[in-house]
């Protein structure tokens, strides 16, 4: 008994980390292992040009594709791609057919191969979005009294519905409180809007008497 108790508690630390070692290479061997799956998927189509889905069908995608299994397993549990438009599709509101190749699938992982898809045709609502130039309002709280203000540019394009477009006159930046901003100073601040708005950001300029110095503030 004792000689066997030698045996096992002879060099006990190097037969432990042998052990760890081992089980970490099966873990490593056991992620970077490569298979193939077919996944059912939930996707979301996603414009690329002047215009919005409203909605789609089928709903769900059947994929093949092949990668490492530890990429696969999040895939799946996931549940969910992307699908990105052509920027053309449509000259006119309503539903049209495209053909759906591997290439407008964008999947989470450059390592996962997308073999096949089912079905090769979806069906996507369009309506089309027109630019519309307005004025951008600023939001700022604390300004101080005789402090100007001016945005660069002073006005942003929107990409709206058509029967929208004349109830949108202004898009308005996100709310700064400027009470401990001495001016001069130029402040980056982004717009808010429901829609697709250019530049996302614009710069806010405030002048006072003194405009010897000039700080930067980034949001």
């Amino acid at each position: 008994m004792k000689k066997v108790y030698k045996i096992v508690t002879s060099n006990f630390h190097y037969k432990v980390l042998s052990v760890v070692f081992a089980l970490l290479l099966w873990f490593l061997a056991t992620n970077k292992e490569t298979t193939e799956a077919i996944l059912t998927m939930n996707y979301t189509p996603v414009s690329s040009g002047d215009y919005r889905i409203t909605d789609y069908k089928p709903k769900i995608l059947r994929i093949k594709v092949e990668g490492y299994r530890k990429e696969i397993l999040h895939l799946k549990e996931e549940g969910k791609i992307k699908v990105i438009l052509p920027p053309n599709i449509s000259e006119n509101n309503g539903w049209v057919s495209l053909k759906l190749k591997k290439k407008m699938i964008k999947l989470p992982f450059s390592t996962i191969n997308l073999k096949e898809v089912e079905p090769k045709e979806i069906k996507v609502k369009v309506e089309k979005l027109v630019k519309k130039a307005v004025p951008i309002k600023v939001e700022l709280s604390g300004l101080k009294e005789g402090v100007k203000v001016r945005t660069v540019p002073n006005y942003a394009v929107v990409l709206l519905p058509e029967n929208t477009a004349e109830c949108i006159v202004s898009v308005r930046t996100e709310k700064v409180d400027v009470s401990d901003v001495k001016p001069p100073a130029v402040l980056e601040v982004g717009l808010k809007s429901n829609y697709k708005v250019e530049p996302q950001k614009v710069e806010i300029f405030l002048e006072g008497k003194d405009e010897s110095k000039e700080k930067t503030f980034r949001n």
